[in-house]
């Protein structure tokens, strides 16, 4: 079923999350497959679905939040808070959590998104968790950024439309466990800033 990605339907996407459904949600970027981050479950349904495992990144609400899993410096918050909320997706060391091992899926990085998007960061507020946040595509094929055509490749999928969503070529990924920081992938935000 496709809803509007609305403050009116956010619960609806919190109570799939809660019953480790897969949902497909808005971000600034691409749209995004979610699930718990921390039910390990949840995450290995994802990547049955995906056809793949490797490691996932999060989305949290807030930059005080990347403390409860990230080791993160002064001089590297003080870049990442220029970044966030924003079309990033930032690598850092990831410290012990609650999140499920399939997140991190033996990389001792996490990847950590703070959308500048209202629906995904109202989304992790309202549940209390950090969601997973990955391209809608299966293994090998270019990422869906068209709710039609992810209805018909994923029609058991609850997906939470905003009318007003871009082309984009994914979020920019930048590795902060390396000194200069790198590129992992370039997206759509600008790095040097």
């Amino acid at each position: 079923m496709i809803y509007p990605a609305t403050d009116q339907y956010i619960d609806l996407a919190k109570a799939a999350l809660d019953n480790g459904d897969v949902i497909v949600y808005p971000t600034d970027t691409l749209y995004g497959f979610g699930v718990d981050a921390t039910n390990t479950e949840a995450i290995q349904r994802l990547n049955r679905l995906k056809g793949r495992s490797q490691p996932l990144s999060i989305v949290l609400e807030s930059i005080d939040h990347m403390h409860d899993f990230a080791e993160i410096e002064g001089s590297i918050e003080k870049e990442v808070q220029t970044l966030f909320p924003g079309n990033y997706t930032v690598l850092l060391p990831a410290k012990n959590s609650d999140l499920s091992p399939f997140v991190q899926n033996g990389s001792s990085k996490i990847g950590i998104r703070i959308p500048d998007h209202f629906f995904p960061v109202n989304l992790v507020k309202l549940f209390g968790k950090p969601i997973i946040t990955t391209s809608i595509n299966r293994h090998g094929n270019d990422p869906l950024n068209d709710v039609t055509q992810v209805e018909i490749d994923f029609p058991n999928v609850d997906i939470f439309e905003d009318s007003k969503h871009n082309p984009s070529k994914g979020s920019t990924i930048i590795d902060y466990t390396t000194s200069p920081p790198s590129i992992v992938r370039e997206g759509d935000g600008p790095y040097p800033l």
